[in-house]
């Protein structure tokens, strides 16, 4: 996999150098190549957040993609993309197949995809990994967790989708999928479970299996220029996980539906861009014979900026409560040891963006965070959890064609 990934690397910086001014992509033969290579940094000073050593300074934080794309006929195109990822000692730069259907335009109102789909969760869910299209460089986390992204990035299935225009009223936009969702243990998955089940002595003992999934998206162009509206949901009717309790005493597993629904809007005006969005996650477990409904919500707030041609200015604040009932953490703990910050995340972050050239893209991005519920207490040996104010921060360099 490291011989693939260098060998694409490659390739990019070979096209990057012989490419003429302003290309963004490639034709061979009719088949259209794009791609993109991230090299990311993270440093944190309370705890290690989002990869396992971030508190020495951590470079496993990196995305890279290749994707091909030939239309058929006038209605019918195909393409797939290949992709790696490092983030700590998730994922590690397995190369995956990202996406890869085909796809039939019937009409604008109304075309058919097959394959494996990418997800229209959110704002950013389709290209949360295309660095340069983005002014943030980490996500709000309680919406688009990074170690959750290999598991809800993209389905196995069908879909419809469409354009609808509805006269003075703006146009419609509209998704619905269904199929399964491939869930890989090593992406983090897992690693998030483990992370839960910590305080009674339990981990994930094979792999994940995934029931059917229903998902659908609407995007509302309104007649206000600049102004989109947006509502997705996706339902998984069963996740069926096995796992061991007590060092393996007790052999059961974790299964149940799951339902995310998120609220988008998002405003352009001129150089300036305003995004806010809102996420409901239920989760129906069932451990042992025991039942659990847990609710969790995130929200943002995010602007940004450009000032010119080479620089952009960013910023957000999200808030994540991963249990509803307890946003006062009145109920949470960290290692059987009461820790109410456990029970939030609140995160202000600045983003400054430097668009070098066509093709090269740095930036750089504090945070300062109350709150520990999405540190990963596995990642953090030994450490008592007393900070409820801490920071992280993180620079990327992309490249893309």
């Amino acid at each position: 996999m490291k011989k693939i990934y260098l060998l694409i690397a490659v390739v990019f910086m070979t096209l990057s150098l012989g490419a003429p001014h302003g290309a963004l992509a490639y034709d061979l033969g009719g088949v259209q190549i794009h791609g993109f290579v991230s090299q990311g940094f993270l440093y944190s000073d309370d705890y290690n957040y989002l990869a396992n050593d971030t508190k020495d300074g951590s470079f496993e934080y990196n995305e890279m993609g290749i994707n091909f794309g030939k239309q058929l006929t006038d209605k019918l195109r195909i393409g797939l993309q290949l992709f790696s990822r490092d983030l700590g000692d998730a994922a590690n730069n397995k190369v995956t197949v990202d996406w890869a259907y085909a796809d039939y335009r019937w009409q604008d109102y109304l075309g058919l995809r097959a394959g494996r789909i990418k997800l229209p969760m959110g704002l950013y869910n389709e290209t949360r990994d295309m660095d340069m299209l983005r002014t943030s460089i980490v996500l709000p986390q309680g919406i688009y967790n990074d170690l959750l992204r290999d598991n809800l990035i993209a389905i196995n299935g069908v879909g419809l989708y469409g354009n609808t225009r509805m006269g003075g009223a703006g146009s419609l936009d509209y998704q619905a999928l269904v199929g399964v969702v491939q869930t890989d243990p090593d992406s983090g998955v897992n690693k998030l479970t483990n992370d839960g089940l910590s305080s009674v002595q339990g981990q994930v003992t094979g792999s994940p299996q995934n029931d059917t999934s229903y998902v659908g998206a609407l995007r509302w162009e309104t007649p206000l220029s600049g102004l989109k509206l947006g509502y997705s949901i996706f339902y998984e009717t069963d996740v069926i996980m096995p796992i061991s309790i007590l060092d393996g005493a007790i052999q059961t597993s974790f299964e149940g539906p799951v339902t995310i629904q998120i609220a988008s809007i998002e405003y352009t005006w001129r150089n300036l861009v305003v995004a806010a969005e809102y996420m409901h996650r239920r989760a129906d477990s069932t451990i042992l014979s025991n039942q659990r409904i847990t609710k969790a919500e995130s929200y943002y707030l995010m602007a940004s900026y450009r000032f010119n041609d080479w620089f952009t200015l960013g910023s957000y604040y999200s808030e994540f409560y991963p249990d509803t009932e307890d946003k006062d953490g009145s109920e949470a703990t960290v290692n059987n040891v009461p820790c109410s910050h456990r029970a939030w995340e609140k995160d202000l972050a600045l983003t400054l963006r430097f668009d070098i050239n066509d093709y090269w893209v740095f930036k750089i991005e504090g945070h300062s965070v109350n709150g520990t519920a999405n540190v990963i207490v596995l990642d953090n040996p030994g450490n008592d959890f007393a900070d409820s104010q801490w920071y992280y921060g993180a620079a990327k360099l992309s490249f893309s064609f």
